[in-house]
């Protein structure tokens, strides 16, 4: 089971940041601009809110081993919930004014774009049976999310070359040796508000999907926790 959790970042007030631990504060606080500070706090703020209400703990407590599995360093791997035992994993990502959380069984991976960013598609992350499908920049977000899905499933990121993954329409045709075969990943497009495409991987076959609002959650955390955002609700800088 993969359950998907969205927020806007105008849901998330400042006054939430108390959910972080020091290390996210820090990490917040070298981020430059104001908009991406607020997106940070967003993601960060609704995965502990549905981490926490699933392992039935404080989100405020919850710790984050952030080693990678490849190389050993402690800053740069997958976070995973410290002391959650097996069969938990999650990913989140954000873009313009969405944060998107998944949390699954299974190693799970997610990513979300803005369809109508009309930035220039990296022409290098597309083999070229994927440029020719995807013409616009719309296409190239719904086929980009796929393969960052994928490579954030297996805690890669982009240290995998995305050209070495081939995905046509919402079916993965190939992979590199390393990240294991086609047929060992569930790759699902996302029903995210629009004009936010997203897709989700998940290691394994047959993976019951939901998606839903996150922002009831948030609500009821910034009732408990006595908190106040600014008068018409959005995270302050």
């Amino acid at each position: 089971m993969a359950d998907v959790w969205y927020v806007r970042v105008g849901q998330v007030p400042e006054s939430l940041a108390v959910l972080l631990d020091g290390r996210d504060r820090a990490r917040r606080g070298r981020i430059m601009r104001a908009a991406d500070r607020d997106r940070f706090l967003a993601a960060w703020v609704l995965a502990r809110v549905v981490l926490g209400e699933r392992l039935g703990r404080d989100p405020g407590a919850l710790g984050f081993d952030r080693t990678c599995t490849h190389c050993g360093d402690t800053g740069h791997g997958k976070p995973v919930v410290e002391d959650a035992g097996p069969g938990l994993d999650f990913s989140l990502s954000h873009a313009g004014e969405l944060a998107v959380v998944a949390v699954s069984d299974r190693s799970v991976g997610l990513d979300v774009e803005d369809a109508t960013a009309g930035e220039r598609p990296l022409a290098a992350a597309l083999t070229e049976r994927e440029r020719a499908a995807c013409p616009d920049y719309a296409g190239f977000a719904r086929l980009w999310t796929r393969k960052e899905a994928v490579l954030k499933a297996v805690g890669k990121g982009l240290a995998v070359h995305p050209g070495r993954i081939e995905v046509l329409g919402s079916t993965l045709l190939a992979l590199p040796e390393e990240l294991g075969r086609p047929e060992d990943y569930t790759l699902l497009d996302l029903p995210l508000p629009a004009p936010y495409v997203g897709s989700l991987a998940v290691l394994g076959p047959g993976t019951p999907l939901s998606v839903r609002s996150g922002a009831e959650l948030v609500g009821d955390r910034l009732r408990v926790s006595g908190g106040a955002g600014r008068p018409d609700g959005r995270a302050t800088a």
